[in-house]
């Protein structure tokens, strides 16, 4: 009896975990997010939530959900939601829950959590609390206007300064302060700066609304006087204005609040220049005590201090931000490069990048070190600074006389690979610089790898170069006079962006950006914010619509969509008011900088001479009615969506009717351009698709597989190869090394997509950091992962795997962070064997086609599935899980 006891005692600790097994919950809720960030505060609109399921079984869904949203932690922790208890709800969606039917105030917090069941009918546990804050919801909460000081100053950062005293008597709760620079700003208090945000805030049209941030300053504060000073340079606005409030909330319920008024102490700085495109000058001679130390004039003005004026305000509403701050997301150490004069330097950070350089310096006072930027380096090794056109890219230090001193700009970032050094009395070391990448703060959501090192090249080069264009708009290129959010481009260039970063806020943002450019007619223009460009922007410009459309399929974002729907519709009905027998009647652009022998004038601008600008406008004018069509289905208006497939299929027989050659067998010049574009639209018949393809298909092979196209089609020539079953043809073209070619850019030492399939430095659009034609790492997520949303299952509800394996290419993997979590695809080929490794986020599924010769033969984790043949491939759907599939080829 005794070893019974003893066998028993021993056992039973593996009865027990046997038992909790059984019992544990077998998914958990994380990630909980709302409108796409972690417990975010100062936001002024009904954020939408979502979460993410996990779990170790295969195949795990959601069956329902039951969100709290209360008003105090303490009442969540008690499982109740006294501002809304959604109650079971029978629904598998975790994304994009809308809380528009809250009556939101303006400053307040709400804490919220979820709960959700799966296929067995047992709840999850709840998940962690989570919570979101508002802003200032009403224009009215600001109780100060814009201020400024126009009589003098021209071109100088202004410093802005204020007091606070706490009450002694009191203990601050917390504290917020709401701000808007424009151009651009940073806070001090206390001579320490707030914050990582740089180049605050986001861009915007400014007479139509301006962004402001939220800073959580309550910790910041001490006794006595504390000193907030808000230097705010011209940036793009020309004219520095402030816009500012804090608020103080002490823990006895009684709230303080100082408005712009108190800010009206304004003065210069060590900051003497900054502009975007020129660069920044410091004299650190000026950085001066008073500046930052608690006190102000007695008077309204001195030598020192002007008396800060009500301005005319830029007319816009205050809205919240509606992106992620630009920050610095990378330090480098540059190497040196050379000493081309006596006392000049040159450095090299590794690769072009958009960011600056922070400097450690020996110098007497008053000496000025001075530093410029460069893609390229003439022979000698200085920098070349030609291609940055009018833009100086210069920043400039001048010395306090310390024995060492360090600095780097705040007010302007620069596009580079190589700076030169200049003004200092001895030969500096690398290490007394570092190079500082700084963009908009995206997370990094994809990676991608393959056994062929030339195309893991290529996919850095696009990173590199997407990662460069991303400062609050999705700019052409970091580096000369321009620096703006060129539609045309983006049309194809915003995929590269959704592979590789979370786009959900910044698409959101930027497609309201271009609808805060539309009039009256419904043009908008070719840059937003209207900097510069044309009215009305060239029909290509069907990033408007495609990334509110991108951001429903990636994200299940249906805001984006329903809150420029109006704005797309007038847009598309435009271009039909100017087309003629269907055809639209204007082009500026169309497939723009063809290789040299195709253009236009190859001297001159980067017009294609053989693809017709009014065959790109008019496929574009298809592309919007059909995309109106399917947005106006998503949001449920199904007369809309009757109407405009009605436009669409009018368009179709007009575009066939004005370029298809019956002759040639293809459309206009039969060129690659036109021929890959009107099939990726779909707009031939079959018996014209097959002779279209046949003629694509000859031409790149005739080419040598090389392109003959510009910035757009370029796109629609891999894509349409891939999808007729030419993917070898398509992976020659992407991985050729003589121009034109990405192989060649890298064989030039390119780090960056070039602007032109052309090597050019001189004084025309010679950007060495372009993303307009980097379109290709879209391909490499798409067609060799195979990972690719579906419009019908938005937010990645259900998705697709099909990779399209080139035949020379040995393995391929890599990831993509979705809003369901990881979506993971590596495949490798040994002779006719075929093994592919996928995970599916839990609470989704994939509709697998695996590349097969026979369906029969395809196991998943050593089983055999019932999948259905279609062309060279097995198809069947899978839940979550990981799973290794085989087949044979």
């Amino acid at each position: 009896m005794k070893r019974f006891w003893l066998l028993f005692l021993f056992l039973l600790p593996a009865f027990i975990a046997v038992d909790a097994k059984k019992v544990a919950p077998a998914v958990s809720v994380d990630d909980l997010r709302a409108e796409y960030q972690i417990n975010p505060i100062g936001i002024d609109y009904a954020p939408q939530l979502s979460w993410k399921l996990f779990s170790k079984a295969d195949g795990t869904m959601q069956t329902a959900y039951r969100i709290l949203v209360a008003s105090s932690e303490a009442i969540l922790a008690e499982d109740r939601g006294d501002i809304w208890d959604s109650g079971k709800v029978e629904s598998s969606k975790s994304t994009c829950i809308g809380t528009e039917h809250i009556k939101m105030l303006s400053r307040a917090r709400y804490y919220w959590k979820v709960m959700v069941w799966q296929q067995d009918g047992k709840p999850s546990a709840w998940s962690s609390p989570a919570f979101w804050e508002m802003g200032l919801l009403s224009q009215s909460d600001w109780q100060g206007g814009w201020i400024g000081y126009v009589p003098g100053m021209p071109g100088r950062v202004l410093y802005f300064k204020a007091n606070f005293w706490p009450d002694p008597s009191k203990q601050i709760a917390y504290s917020r302060l709401y701000a808007a620079g424009i151009g651009n700003f940073e806070v001090y208090i206390n001579h320490k700066k707030v914050g990582d945000h740089v180049l605050d805030p986001a861009q915007s049209t400014y007479t139509k609304r301006v962004y402001y941030e939220t800073y959580d300053v309550g910790a910041l504060f001490h006794e006595g006087a504390n000193t907030i000073v808000i230097p705010v340079a011209p940036g793009w606005m020309g004219c520095p204005r402030l816009r500012a409030q804090l608020e103080v909330v002490y823990t006895d319920g009684t709230c303080y609040v100082m408005n712009t008024d108190s800010f009206r102490h304004v003065t210069t700085g060590p900051t003497t220049y900054a502009t975007i495109f020129d660069g920044e000058s410091y004299d650190a001679r000026e950085d001066k005590d008073y500046i930052w130390e608690p006190g102000v004039p007695a008077g309204l003005m001195d030598k020192q201090w002007a008396w800060a004026h009500n301005t005319d305000d830029p007319t816009g509403k205050m809205c919240a931000a509606r992106v992620e701050p630009i920050q610095i997301v990378e330090e480098l150490k540059p190497t040196f490069v050379a000493e081309p004069q006596p006392g000049v330097y040159t450095f090299d950070a590794g690769r072009n990048l958009a960011g600056w350089v922070a400097i450690k310096v020996r110098g007497k006072e008053g000496d000025t070190v001075r530093l410029f930027f460069a893609e390229t380096l003439r022979e000698d090794g200085s920098v070349n600074q030609d291609n940055l056109r009018n833009a100086k890219s210069n920043d400039n230090y001048t010395c306090r006389g310390d024995a060492e001193e360090c600095w780097e700009p705040a007010f302007t970032y620069h596009g580079f690979r190589y700076f030169q050094v200049e003004g200092l009395g001895y030969k500096p070391a690398a290490e007394d610089f570092t190079v500082k990448a700084v963009r908009t703060g995206v997370r990094t959501i994809g990676q991608f790898e393959c056994a062929d090192p030339l195309v893991n090249d290529i996919h850095r080069m696009v990173f590199n170069t997407e990662s460069s264009n991303l400062h609050s708009v999705p700019t052409d290129c970091p580096q000369r006079d321009e620096r703006m959010g060129w539609l045309n481009d983006l049309t194809v260039s915003h995929e590269i962006a959704v592979y590789n970063f979370d786009m959900a806020r910044f698409f959101s943002k930027f497609a309201q950006d271009i609808t805060d450019t539309q009039d009256e007619e419904g043009t908008i223009t070719c840059v937003a914010p209207f900097r510069f460009g044309m009215r009305p922007a060239d029909p290509v410009s069907a990033s408007y619509l495609l990334m509110p459309f991108h951001s429903y399929q990636f994200y299940g974002n249906l805001h984006a969509i329903s809150d420029n729907f109006e704005g797309m519709r007038k847009w598309t009905d435009y271009l039909r008011s100017r087309t003629q027998d269907g055809i639209v009647q204007y082009s500026y652009y169309g497939d723009w900088c063809p290789p040299r022998d195709y253009l236009m004038d190859p001297n001159g601008s980067g017009v294609s001479r053989d693809t017709p600008g009014l065959l790109m406008s008019t496929g574009y004018l298809y592309l919007c009615e059909k995309l109106i069509s399917q947005m106006a289905a998503i949001q449920n208006m199904p007369d809309v969506a009757a109407q405009y497939k009605a436009y669409a299929e009018e368009t179709r027989k007009a575009f066939n009717r004005a370029y298809w050659r019956e002759d040639v067998g293809g459309y206009a010049a039969n060129n690659q351009a036109c021929n890959a574009f009107a099939l990726y639209l779909g707009i031939p018949d079959e018996r014209q698709a097959e002779r279209a393809v046949a003629n694509l298909v000859a031409d790149v092979r005739d080419k040598g597989h090389h392109l003959t196209t510009g910035n757009l089609c370029t796109k629609y020539v891999l894509d349409v190869l891939a999808d007729y079953g030419y993917v070898d043809d398509a992976w020659k073209i992407v991985t050729q090394t003589t121009y034109p070619s990405w192989g060649f850019m890298l064989s030039k030492g390119a780090t960056t997509v070039w602007e032109r399939w052309e090597y050019l430095t001189g004084d025309a659009m010679n950007s060495h950091n372009h993303p307009m034609m980097a379109s290709v790492d879209a391909w490499f997520y798409r067609y060799l992962l195979g990972i690719e949303p579906q419009t019908e299952h938005p937010g990645f509800e259900q998705f697709s795997l099909k990779p399209y394996p080139p035949t020379s290419l040995a393995w391929a993997e890599g990831s993509l962070e979705t809003v369901k979590g990881t979506v993971r695809s590596a495949w490798r080929r040994s002779g006719r064997n075929f093994i592919w490794t996928v995970d599916i986020p839990a609470n989704t599924k994939a509709d697998v086609s695996v590349p097969a010769a026979n369906a029969s033969g395809v196991t998943v984790n050593g089983k055999r599935v019932k999948a259905v043949q279609e062309g060279g491939f097995a198809t069947f759907t899978l839940g979550g899980g990981h799973y290794e599939i085989k087949s044979k080829l």
